[in-house]
This record gives structure tokens, C-alpha cells and sequence, in this order.
């Protein structure tokens, strides 16, 4: 069994390595703000290293208690890193009364129980734990969040171990307890951990890198709702798997007269008006709805298990809405009107180009008939209206609103 100093030499040999890899990513990822508290936490951890190795077989106060602390903060910093990760508020107070109250019981108990502290391995502990509850929440339980938080309370459990055997021997109920081996054990039990819940922390990082990855490919930028791509994806889908025999609707609408509110007001403006719109008609959908922005002024909804006059329902609402929830700019009001097409996969093939181009023929409609409402593009009732044979678009705008 190796002695302790070659067991310290490990602590700080692995934990340079970790303060290499997080180095390495926190260089490379700069938004990723929780390498660099864990990147924080492997340093101080190198310093408890360090420190410990120095502490000699007699275990010297400085030594001892020094590099302790700095392993219990390092512990602390990613307890830090995983809530910046999931985006949570640092209790800054919360860390540093705690860190704060491990040293003063290390310092206060360090004669007293002189290599056989139990405060030592439980105030190691804490800070794992509570980095382990709450990574395990149901809200953050991904792959890395279970991997970091099995490692963390494994690490825990095997410092309650000998802390409970420091606790027999102090109190006389197990005087003639022998825990060098035991211990020994106990902190490659823990060193073991310690990279697997590095490799957690990476899993998860990972993990983030690549929601935001995908939200940044799949979000408008203006307005926060759905891009083209995203809603090109699931129109796709919902074509592509013959939706299992349920109607959909399909609508496009767009901004009256924006090129006016450009023109009159400036583009600032017009942005303004494209995130007042998107918002009010977010307020307005059902869970499961497709809502996004195509580009410039055009909007596009997906209604699934929607019929065509389900969907008017809807339309109907959403130009009520935008038109009863006028813009405040330069603290005046500016009223804003949409026009709407819509058209459902009732009598049509699904086919996501033929859709997009019946609901633009209702959209075109709803602005000929001098916009501020909607109209539906539906088959005749002899069928007539399909996407090989259209006939003089008088199905078009068979229901509409104003």
C-alpha cells in the first residue's frame, strides 16, 4: 500500500491534469463560464496537494490544515461551476461561510484529535454532497449530471466510512482501531471519483455546448421564436409520416404595410414590431404549435391535429390580438395589423411545398381583399381545388375575416 506522501503526489499530479483540460476549455469555449470554476477548483486543489505533501509524519498545523482547505474551497468552486452551468445564482455568503467554517474546525480540533479527526473527511464531504443533490434534481439529470453525482456521493460515502471509524476511536468505543490501510484505501477510492466526476462535468458541458448549438440553429435571433430551418423540419415531418391520419393546418401571415413602419419610423422600429407581434401571438398558441418567424415580416404556424376551420378559430384570435395590443414607441401607441392565409391538409396532398404555396395564395388573397384579417385556401367540394388542377382560385378565401 503506498504511503501518503506518494498518495498526495497523485492528488496533485491528477489534478494538474484536470486544470489542463479545463484550462484547455475554458480557453476554447469562453462562454462556457463553468470551466472556468472548475478549472478554479482544480487549482486550489493542486494547492491542497502540494501542501499536504509537504505536511511531513507528523503532520504539521500549516500543512495539514492549509491544504485541506484549499481541497474543501476547490470542492466548493464546483459546486459554483455546476450552477453557472445550469444557469443559478453563486450564494457567494452561502460558500464562504461554509468553506470558512471547515477551517476553523480543522484549526479548532487539529491538537485534539490529532490524526484522527473525522472533521477533516466530513468537511471534504459537504461540499460533495450538496454539489451531488444538486446535480441529481430532475430538472438537470442528464448523463453527466448522474455520472458527477454517483462519483461525488461515492466519494462521499468513502470519507463517512473512515470518518466514522475516527469517530470509534475517539470516543472509546473502538480504541484499538487500525484505519492507515483503511485510509489509504479511502483516498484512492477518492481520487477515482474525483476524475469521474470530472468526466461528469465534461459530459455536461458538452451537453450545453450543444443545446445552445441547437437552439442558435433552430431560434430566430430577433425575436426568440422558431427559424425557418425549425419549422422547414417539422412541416417535413409531419408530411413525411403521414401525420397517422390526423388533419393539420398550415398558416402564413405577415406584417401589413411594413415597409411603412420601416420608412416612417426606422428599422429599429420595424424590429420592435416583429418581436411585439411574435409575442402577442406566442400568447395565443397551444401546446405543440410551430410558431416561426420565415424571414423579414413573414410569420408561418403550424396547427397540429388541426382542421381548417379550427384553424380560422385561431387566425381569427391572433388578428384580434396583434390589432387590440397596439405598440408603444417613443411612448406612443402604434397600432399593427396582420394579414393570414391558411390552408390544411383536408383534400391536399401533404406535400410541404404545395402547402406553403396554397396558404401564400390564401395570404395573397386576405392583402387583395385589403389585409387586417384572414382567409382559407380548402378543396371544393367536388374536388376540383388540388394541387394539380386549381381552377380560378375560387375556393380561395371561403371563409375570412377582417
Amino acid at each position: 500500500m503506498p504511503d501518503f506522501f506518494t498518495l498526495y503526489l497523485v492528488v496533485l499530479l491528477l489534478n494538474l491534469s484536470h486544470c489542463l483540460i479545463w484550462g484547455m476549455i475554458a480557453y476554447r469555449y469562453r462562454d462556457l463560464g463553468a470551466a472556468r470554476y472548475w478549472l478554479a477548483g482544480s487549482a486550489a486543489s493542486v494547492a491542497g496537494g502540494a501542501a499536504l505533501s509537504f505536511q511531513g509524519e507528523s503532520g504539521l498545523m500549516v500543512f495539514t490544515v492549509a491544504g485541506n482547505s484549499f481541497v474543501i474551497f476547490g470542492f466548493y468552486l464546483n459546486w459554483c461551476g455546476a450552477k453557472r452551468l445550469h444557469g443559478d445564482k453563486i450564494e457567494w455568503l452561502k460558500v464562504l461561510a461554509l468553506a470558512g467554517g471547515s477551517v476553523l474546525l480543522m484549526l479548532a480540533t487539529f491538537h485534539l484529535w490529532y490524526g484522527r479527526n473525522p472533521v477533516y473527511t466530513l468537511a471534504h464531504s459537504v461540499p460533495l454532497w450538496l454539489t451531488a443533490v444538486y446535480m441529481m434534481q430532475p430538472s438537470r439529470r442528464d448523463l453527466g449530471a448522474i455520472v458527477t453525482g454517483t462519483a461525488m456521493i461515492a466519494g462521499g460515502l468513502s470519507h463517512g466510512i473512515i470518518a466514522g471509524g475516527n469517530v470509534l476511536i475517539v470516543t472509546g468505543l473502538s480504541p484499538d482501531l487500525q484505519l492507515y490501510r483503511a485510509a489509504s484505501i479511502d483516498l484512492l477510492v477518492f481520487l477515482f471519483a474525483g476524475v469521474i466526476w470530472n468526466f461528469g462535468f465534461l459530459i455536461s458541458a458538452f451537453d450545453r455546448l450543444r443545446t445552445e448549438i441547437e437552439r442558435l440553429a433552430n431560434e430566430d435571433e430577433l425575436t426568440g421564436i422558431a427559424n425557418r430551418r425549425m419549422f422547414m423540419s417539422h412541416l417535413n415531418r409531419i408530411c413525411g409520416t403521414g401525420h397517422d391520419g390526423a388533419i393539420f393546418s398550415l398558416l402564413l401571415f405577415d406584417l401589413d404595410r411594413f415597409k411603412g413602419i420601416n420608412d416612417k419610423h426606422g428599422h429599429a422600429a420595424g424590429d420592435a414590431a416583429l418581436r411585439h407581434v411574435a409575442a402577442v401571438i406566442a400568447r395565443h398558441l397551444r401546446q405543440g404549435d410551430v410558431f416561426a418567424r420565415l424571414g423579414g415580416d413573414e410569420f408561418s404556424l403550424l396547427l397540429p391535429r388541426a382542421s381548417a376551420a379550427e384553424a380560422a378559430v385561431v387566425a381569427k384570435r391572433i388578428v384580434n390580438a396583434v390589432r387590440g395590443m397596439p405598440m408603444l414607441w417613443e411612448d406612443r401607441p402604434l397600432t399593427l395589423t396582420i394579414s393570414i392565409g391558411i390552408t390544411s391538409s383536408e383534400g391536399f396532398q401533404t406535400d410541404p411545398a404545395t402547402l406553403l404555396d396554397l396558404a401564400d395564395r390564401a395570404l395573397y388573397e386576405t392583402k387583395r381583399r385589403g389585409r387586417n384579417g384572414y382567409a382559407i385556401y380548402s378543396a371544393a367540394s367536388d374536388g376540383a381545388a388540388n394541387i394539380t388542377r386549381l381552377g380560378d382560385l375560387s375556393a380561395v378565401g371561403s371563409a375570412a375575416g377582417t
